[in-house]
């Protein structure tokens, strides 16, 4: 496995608003439906990683991988290495949407 770089959800947020950054929700399809990120991308652990294969990266964007805690997306970014198909940098989000709602960061619920 790779090393993996982390990210904070503040840093998140500042990319994702800037529009500098995928974000990409390793969580299954029973916890993305009860509560999201605005803009995640569903790409659940269970199937990694035939589903990681199937995604587009914009080029030029950092990948935010997140889980509800870390250590999913963590375990993604391990496997996938530490830069994405077109030289991308992949990074895990510390603390996951767990984190990202206590900032009082927005979730989509339901």
């Amino acid at each position: 496995m790779s090393p993996v770089a982390a990210i904070t959800v503040e840093e998140a947020h500042a990319l994702l608003t800037a529009d500098e950054a995928v974000l990409i929700d390793v969580r299954e399809a029973d916890e993305f439906a009860a509560a999201r990120i605005d803009g995640a991308v569903f790409a659940p652990l269970s199937e990694m990683p035939a589903v990681w294969q199937t995604l587009t990266f914009p080029a030029g964007k950092t990948i935010i991988v997140q889980c509800l805690k870390g250590g999913r997306s963590a375990q993604v970014c391990g496997f996938v290495g530490p830069t994405g198909p077109d030289g991308q940098a992949v990074v895990n989000m510390t603390g996951g949407i767990q984190a990202w709602h206590a900032a009082g960061l927005p979730i989509l619920q339901g």
